[in-house]
C-alpha cells in the first residue's frame, strides 16, 4: 500500500502557543482547565486528527457525560475542523455510529456517551486497542466514571502501536472549588502518586483566534458579575457565595417517566447560550430532574430533529416555553408537539425560585448534566456593599429558566412570591386547597391512562 502523504510543516501555526507544551506531552493524564473561548476544545481535537494520521496506531474514544451532547459537540467539532483543513477525503465517517476512521490505516474514532458506561466496557476496535481518551466537558463526570476509564486503558501493544502512550485528556472549565478534580488533581495530588499528570491552564487571553467581539462579551461580565468573569472567564474555581439553592441532591433517579405522580416539561430558547429542555416529575412529596436536551447553536429546527431522535419530549405532550420566541413555539406546535408560552408577568422568576425552593429536589445528573452544573452556580446578585439582594444573576440560567416555565402552573397556584415563608388569608388557604384538589384528580386519571396505555402495549407484545 503506497505511503499517504499530508503536508504538517505548518500545523504548529494552527495552534495557541500556550498549547504547544501540551500537545508534545506523554503523560497518562493530562487535565486541560480553561474559560470560556480558550480554545482547549478546539486544541485537543486538531491535536487528535494530527496524531492519528501523523502518528499511525492511535485509537481515540470521546466522551461526554450524555451520549446525546456528542453529535452537536465533539463530533461535530471534529468533522467541522476536518473540513476546514481539507482531509475530508481521508477519513470515512459513519453518521449513524458516531465513527471516523483513517481510510489508508484503519484506526478509528469512537463517540460515546457515560450515560452506558457497560457499552464502553465492552466494545472493541476493529484493528488494535484503546490508546487515547479524550474526556469533554470532564466537570460533568464522577470520579467513578474517571476511574473505570482509567482501568480500563490498558492492554498490550504491538506493531504500530507499541511507541504510542496510553492517555486520558480531561477538558473543563472549572466550576465550584469542591469538585474532585480540583481536590485529586490540584489539591491532594493523588493520581500524581502513582502515575504521569501534566496539568494546564489557560484562558483567552491565551487564544490569539479569538475574534474581538466575543472577546467583548467575555470582558463585558467584568461589570456584570466579577465572580461570573473569574469562573467562566478566566478560568479559576468557583466559590460562589449566596447562592440560591441548596435544596437539591444529586442522584440516579429511581423511576421510569410513567411512574410519577405527575411530569411536567419546560424549554428555554437559545443559540448562543443553550436550548435547553427539561422534564420534571413528583413521586411521594418528592420533585425529580429526570431528563434533559441541552443543544448549543442550534438553529430551532435542528433542536427538534434532536428531540425526535432522543426522545425527551413526547408528540402531544404539553411543554411550556418562553414566551419571548412565538415563532419558535409555533415551529413546535407545527411538528406535532404541545408547545404553549409561559404566562410569565410581574415576579413571575422569584416567584418559580420560591416554588423550588420549597420542594426536596433530586437532579439526576447522569442525565441533566447542565442542570447540575447551573445549581452549583446560580446565585443572587450583591449591592455595592456586597451583601445579597433578592434579584438572581442572569448568566447561566437556562436550565433554571426551563424549570420555571415547566413549574409555571404550580408555582401561580401560590399566587404570590415568598408565599411559602409568609402567611396565608383563609381565602387564599381554600383556594390553594381547591387547587391541589383539583391537581390531585388531574394526577389520577394521568395514572389511570398510563396503566391503561401500558397494559395495551402489553397484550401487543404477547400477540407478536
Amino acid at each position: 500500500m503506497a505511503q499517504l502523504k499530508i503536508d504538517f510543516s505548518r500545523f504548529y501555526e494552527l495552534l495557541n502557543t500556550a498549547f504547544w507544551q501540551l500537545f508534545e506531552d506523554k503523560s497518562r493524564i493530562r487535565v486541560s482547565v480553561g474559560g470560556g473561548g480558550s480554545g482547549k476544545s478546539h486544541h485537543s481535537f486538531l491535536e487528535m486528527i494530527y496524531k492519528i494520521l501523523a502518528e499511525p496506531g492511535h485509537n481515540y474514544l470521546i466522551l461526554r457525560k450524555v451520549a446525546n451532547t456528542s453529535k452537536t459537540s465533539t463530533y461535530a467539532l471534529t468533522i467541522q475542523l476536518i473540513n476546514q483543513l481539507g482531509l475530508s477525503s481521508v477519513f470515512k465517517i459513519n453518521k449513524t455510529d458516531m465513527t471516523i476512521t483513517v481510510k489508508h490505516t484503519g484506526y478509528m474514532i469512537i463517540f460515546k456517551g457515560l450515560d452506558d458506561v457497560e457499552k464502553i466496557k465492552s466494545f472493541t476496535f476493529p484493528k488494535g486497542i484503546l490508546t487515547d481518551i479524550i474526556i469533554e466537558e470532564a466537570s460533568e463526570t464522577t470520579q467513578t466514571d474517571f476511574n473505570q476509564l482509567n482501568i480500563r486503558l490498558r492492554g498490550r501493544r504491538v506493531g504500530e502501536q507499541a511507541k504510542i502512550p496510553f492517555q486520558i485528556t480531561l477538558l473543563l472549565n472549572p466550576i465550584t472549588d469542591t469538585h474532585w478534580i480540583k481536590r485529586e488533581f490540584f489539591d491532594i495530588k493523588s493520581y500524581q502518586k502513582t502515575a504521569s499528570v501534566y496539568l494546564l491552564h489557560t484562558t483567552y487571553l491565551d487564544n490569539k483566534f479569538i475574534d474581538d467581539d466575543y472577546k467583548a462579551v467575555l470582558e463585558g461580565y467584568k461589570t456584570i458579575d466579577y465572580e461570573f468573569y473569574r469562573v467562566y472567564c478566566l478560568g479559576q474555581w468557583g466559590a460562589f457565595g449566596n447562592l440560591i439553592f441548596k435544596n437539591w441532591t444529586f442522584g440516579k433517579c429511581p423511576y421510569k417517566e410513567e411512574d410519577f405522580d405527575r411530569v411536567l416539561t419546560g424549554q428555554d430558547f437559545g443559540f448562543i447560550h443553550p436550548q435547553v429542555i427539561v422534564k420534571i416529575g413528583f413521586k411521594d412529596g418528592t420533585m425529580y430532574t429526570f431528563a434533559e436536551l441541552c443543544a448549543f447553536e442550534k438553529t430551532n429546527k435542528e433542536v427538534i430533529e434532536m428531540n425526535e431522535e432522543d426522545k425527551v419530549v413526547n408528540k402531544g405532550e404539553r411543554m411550556i416555553c418562553d414566551s419571548a420566541e412565538p415563532s419558535k413555539i409555533k415551529e413546535w406546535v407545527q411538528h406535532g408537539y404541545g408547545a404553549i408560552k409561559a404566562v410569565k408577568g410581574k415576579d413571575s422568576v422569584t416567584r418559580g425560585i420560591d416554588y423550588i425552593k420549597s420542594q426536596i429536589w433530586v437532579i439526576d445528573d447522569s442525565r441533566c448534566p447542565r442542570t447540575a452544573q447551573e445549581v452549583q452556580q446560580f446565585h443572587w446578585k450583591e449591592d455595592k456593599d456586597g451583601k445579597a439582594t433578592d434579584k438572581p444573576v442572569e448568566l447561566f440560567e437556562d436550565a433554571i429558566k426551563a424549570h420555571i416555565y415547566a413549574l409555571e402552573p404550580e408555582s401561580r397556584s401560590q399566587l404570590k412570591p415568598s408565599v411559602l415563608s409568609g402567611t396565608k388569608s383563609d381565602s387564599k388557604k381554600k383556594l390553594i386547597e381547591v387547587k391541589r384538589q383539583e391537581r390531585h384528580k388531574r394526577v389520577e386519571v394521568i395514572k389511570a391512562q398510563r396503566i391503561q396505555k401500558k397494559e395495551a402495549e402489553e397484550k401487543i407484545a404477547k400477540k407478536m
